[in-house]
């Protein structure tokens, strides 16, 4: 198991934006102290509370200089949102200049509000995805392209300048909260991102559609990589934990259901309600045994801590990521030995 952040640099209302950028800097530096292998950043548009990364590599380009092992990933850039030349250009040119430390997150859309903005319908989503990867991956590969892809006109034979120091099989995952995308990631061998607000259950249909389509097409099932965000607030005390915990689960389950992204039932218990938004909560025993569950049902070679959340400050998300490789990935490791 290894382990990764992510930030959706979200943020109270009226938090300056650059105290945000300044206290997220100081946690993926953190991070990196710490031995965590990845630090994601989420894009996000409109809303200080979704995020204040509109462009991950801009950001994450800052980052990269206040580090130096740390993987950056993008998680995601929604294709849609991207004409495809820029797209190549920019992802190329960030694992350039960061030595080839980009994790390339890619999905076929993102929140209903902002496609709606941008004006991109979800019908045919997943086509569009799947032609995306397919030019992507010609045009890194250095081959000719059509500029036209997602856009009128264009011209034919244009070759992207530079092409990434990585393979793209080797940094690209894709989202898959939908068995459309899961299948396109399977078909094209990429890696896989698992949402947090799915359920368990919902997660390990769209793995075994993912893993039926990497053996149909002859990839290596065994050099993929699956990574499950889940929510986590930390505590050497269980009590203390859910205390802090509740208020906070609380406020994401109803901002949850409020948006539409989870739906609402009734009387749900809270740790009904942790299991349907992936929120891992309380002392180190209790999160290592719901993390165990999660990674064994869906076999995980990843697992993402989204620890930044609004209700929680700056020194108690640093406090969560210490704990969790400090006292979480240990037991871990132990209860993986035990077999």
């Amino acid at each position: 198991m290894r382990f990764a952040v992510l930030h959706h640099l979200e943020s109270a209302e009226g938090e300056p934006a650059a105290a945000v950028y300044a206290d997220v800097t100081e946690q993926v530096q953190a991070a990196e102290a710490l031995g965590y292998e990845i630090a994601w950043v989420a894009e996000h548009h409109f809303s200080p509370a979704k995020g204040r990364a509109p462009s991950p590599l801009l950001f994450l380009m800052h980052t990269a200089g206040q580090t130096r092992r740390i993987r950056l990933g993008t998680a995601v850039l929604p294709s849609p949102f991207y004409h495809a030349l820029r797209l190549a250009e920019n992802v190329a040119l960030f694992d350039q200049l960061t030595g080839g430390r980009l994790e390339c997150g890619i999905s076929s859309s993102g929140v209903p509000d902002e496609m709606r903005v941008f004006g991109v319908a979800q019908e045919g989503k997943h086509e569009r995805l799947r032609e995306s990867l397919l030019w992507l991956r010609r045009a890194w590969a250095g081959e000719p392209v059509s500029s036209s892809i997602g856009a009128v006109g264009g011209a034919d034979g244009v070759r992207v300048v530079p092409e990434p120091l990585q393979d793209p099989a080797a940094m690209v995952w894709v989202a898959a909260s939908t068995p459309g995308a899961a299948r396109v990631a399977g078909e094209l061998g990429y890696h896989l991102l698992l949402p947090s607000l799915k359920t368990v259950e919902t997660s390990a249909e769209h793995v075994a559609i993912y893993q039926a389509e990497l053996a149909e097409r002859g990839h290596d099932a065994a050099t993929r990589k699956l990574q499950q965000t889940l929510h986590l607030i930390l505590d050497e005390d269980h009590d203390r934990a859910m205390r802090r915990a509740e208020p906070v689960i609380r406020a994401y389950y109803e901002r949850y259901t409020k948006s539409g992204a989870v739906q609402r039932l009734a009387n749900e218990s809270l740790p009904a309600i942790m299991h349907r938004i992936n929120f891992a909560a309380g002392g180190p025993e209790a999160v290592a045994e719901q993390i165990a569950g999660v990674s064994a049902a869906l076999g995980l070679t990843h697992v993402a801590f989204q620890a930044r959340l609004i209700g929680q400050t700056h020194r108690e998300i640093l406090r969560t990521h210490e704990l969790a490789m400090s006292h979480v990935a240990p037991l871990l490791e132990s209860t993986v030995a035990a077999g």
